[in-house]
């Protein structure tokens, strides 16, 4: 049985065998590896010596167990080993890969010198596949001896560590049937790691430091692991990327990824690093005199080499420190003041704060960063340099930013724990920095890039309007689309679900949108780990189509009942005045003639009553005779009259009855004549008026 220990590494491995009868043996045998022992006194020489509580002791002892940990075999010695090169250590890693034992750094405690030393080794010991009979102390065959403990490397490519996690990924459908070993986090004297190392257990193959050195590679998978940065990526990781354009004929055939251009180029990347800057953050935090410096201003006398774009590559790591931090470094200069221009610049004359320029320039006080525009402000004095052009603008970096995107990787821990399940790495738990923080977090690693389809789309020249999307992994339910016109990016990326869609009704130029035309609408797929569509096709993920705004059913029919009323209306108004003209028309005819009668009446009047043989002298002299005569007559009567009046007064009175009798016969007479009259024009009148009207409304019903 092994002694007490801490830090020592487990590892399980499972064997079986089939039989001749076809039935299968397994067993499982347990390692122990490794690990540390407290040792109270030590002896030198004759005398007793080392601390009073004891120290550790790296063991380098390996023990296993077949029969569930209720007997243990010892498989290697703590001491006095013939393969010398092994290093008894504690804080390792031991992982079963098939038919071998590995084990992966650790830490070793030297207690004369009372000095820990951090390891990068990587050992193997060869196993057997097959279970053991009953009796395995005997069975030799069935230990592992000192020969098969084997160094593969003394060096790897990542760092001396203790208190790392590693995994072993057996092959399958889902890594191209590759073999792989992961190792993650741990710590040294001096700091905590949070990076991750793959490895393909090809002893000639060079661990790679993951998601970082996967752009290395070729494949077009690993081509979309270039947009994932943190604030510890390399600049030169800072890129442009465009999307593949659709030809001509509508097509992109291939599954093209991003087009990518590096901002900065090899020259520049020297440049800044030979002032230590190199990542991200470095770029963030770096000083004005440092920014100044790559910008090209040195002390006077020195000549530098300016970076090209160094402002825009500062602006760029602003925003993805902004964007994938929660809040910035502490010695950054990630505020609002870069965005709204609030610098302290001092417009007086020079001052011992003041450099060698002009006295009419503002001096500068540090709180410049050297990028920012200052606004009014084209030129400033700094202390040492002199005068500084200020830039008059800021660089647009949204369409750089929307296509990068944070890195996200498990925080520097130690002490963790981490297995291979479902088909994905689990990470969980571990010691941060501060040993008082304990994360029980728990993370997966997923390098598979999702795959959109758009499922529904509108068809070219329509006014079809909605997508509908689908992914080949069951949890990417959240898609990112950008619609394109000429080249021109209508929308940025914007964020849909699949039960959503995509509603481009917009696009018609009623509602504002920029009318009919060709578009290209790009998709991808985002799963929970963040992962994107690395490549696009019109086979799956991109559709180029004619736009056409629909037709405006609403406007159509209010426009045709609208016309129709007024049609309507023009007909009754029309209707209306044209007989309001025909009635017109028959009262003029009616007064014309009305006018005529009397005309005529009057003529004959005065060809009967008045015509002579001497013309109009004689007629005029015959009526002044008669009238004359009249008169005379008239008077005689009167005075005969007023003479008998009172001696005939009864027959006067008799005379006068039968007189008014005949003169109101008289005038009955001359009434029933005009009535008549009036009677035989009233006929003649609507006898006229029915030939006007049936003229023009042969169906209309007159009274006759």
């Amino acid at each position: 049985m092994f002694s007490p220990r801490e830090n020592h590494a487990v590892a399980i491995q499972h064997r079986f065998s089939v039989q001749d009868d076809g039935s299968v043996i397994s067993q499982d045998v347990i390692y122990v590896v490794g690990g540390f022992i407290n040792v109270k006194q030590a002896f030198c020489a004759n005398r007793s010596c080392g601390p009073a509580d004891g120290y550790k002791l790296a063991m380098g002892d390996a023990w296993m167990s077949s029969d569930g940990g209720v007997t243990w075999i010892q498989i290697k010695k703590a001491f006095g080993s013939s393969n010398n090169a092994y290093i008894g250590r504690g804080s390792h890693k031991a992982v079963v890969v098939e038919d071998r034992l590995m084990i992966f750094g650790g830490e070793t405690f030297n207690p004369v010198a009372r000095h820990t030393t951090y390891l990068n080794d990587v050992w193997q010991v060869s196993l057997p596949t097959e279970p053991c009979c009953e009796g395995c102390v005997t069975n030799t065959s069935c230990l592992p001896n000192d020969s098969d403990w084997n160094m593969l490397t003394s060096n790897a490519e990542w760092h001396e560590r203790s208190g790392h996690t590693v995994v072993f990924e057996p092959p399958s459908s889902n890594n191209a049937f590759r073999h792989r070993v992961y190792l993650m986090g741990g710590k040294d004297a001096t700091d905590i790691f949070s990076d991750v190392w793959t490895w393909s257990l090809d002893p000639d193959e060079e661990w790679i430091n993951d998601i970082v050195q996967l752009e290395t590679t070729n494949s077009s998978e690993n081509q979309a692991n270039d947009a994932f940065v943190s604030v510890a990526s390399p600049l030169s990781k800072s890129k442009r990327f465009h999307l593949p354009l659709v030809g001509i004929d509508g097509q992109l055939s291939k599954f093209t990824p991003h087009v990518r251009n590096s901002i900065a180029d090899r020259s520049d990347l020297d440049v800044m690093e030979s002032v230590g800057v190199r990542t991200v953050g470095d770029l963030v935090s770096a000083d004005l005199y440092t920014i100044l410096k790559l910008r090209g201003f040195d002390y006077p006398g020195r000549t530098v080499t300016a970076v090209r774009n160094l402002c825009l590559l500062r602006e760029i790591a602003i925003s993805l420190v902004k964007k994938c931090s929660v809040t910035g470094p502490t010695n950054s200069r990630v505020d609002d003041g870069w965005k709204t221009g609030k610098l302290q610049i001092e417009s007086v004359p020079k001052s011992s704060f003041c450099g060698v320029g002009d006295d009419t320039k503002p001096c500068e006080r540090g709180d410049w960063d050297g990028c920012s525009p200052i606004p009014d402000v084209s030129v400033v004095d700094v202390f040492g340099l002199g005068d500084v052009d200020v830039p008059q603008g800021l660089h647009s970096v949204s369409s750089i930013i929307q296509e990068t995107f944070c890195l996200q990787v498990p925080a520097s821990r130690y002490m963790g724990a981490a297995e291979f399940i479902d088909s994905k790495v689990v990470v969980m738990g571990g010691v941060g920095h501060d040993d008082m923080i304990l994360h029980r977090d728990s993370w997966t690693r997923d390098e598979k890039n999702p795959k959109a389809v758009i499922t529904t789309k509108p068809r070219s020249r329509s006014p079809q309007f909605q997508f509908y999307f689908d992914s080949n992994e069951a949890g990417a339910h959240v898609f990112e689309y950008k619609i394109m016109r000429d080249e021109t990016d209508i929308t940025p990326w914007l964020i849909t679900t699949k039960q959503r869609g995509v509603n481009v009704a917009w696009l018609d130029n009623k509602k504002g949108g920029p009318g009919r035309g060709w578009y290209t609408l790009y998709v991808r797929a985002v799963d929970p780990a963040g992962n994107r569509d690395a490549l696009f096709s019109t086979q799956a993920n991109v559709h180029r189509w004619y736009y056409v705004p629909p037709i405006p059913y609403g406007v159509v029919s209010g426009c045709i009942v609208t016309a129709l009323l007024l049609i309507v209306a023009v007909y009754f108004e029309h209707r209306r005045r044209k007989r309001r003209a025909i009635i017109r028309k028959f009262e003029l005819r009616r007064l014309r003639r009305k006018f005529k009668l009397k005309s005529e009446n009057d003529t004959t009047f005065a060809s009967t009553g008045h015509s002579g043989r001497d013309g109009p002298s004689s007629n005029s002299h015959q009526t002044s005779s008669r009238r004359r005569h009249h008169s005379r007559r008239e008077e005689r009567s009167n005075h005969e009259g007023s003479h008998s009046r009172s001696r005939h007064s009864h027959s006067h009175r008799s005379k006068s009855r039968s007189t008014g009798h005949a003169r109101t016969e008289s005038h009955v007479r001359r009434r029933k004549r005009r009535s008549a009259r009036e009677e035989e024009e009233r006929l003649v009148r609507r006898r006229e008026r029915d030939k006007y009207l049936g003229e023009y409304y042969p169906n209309m019903s007159t009274r006759r």
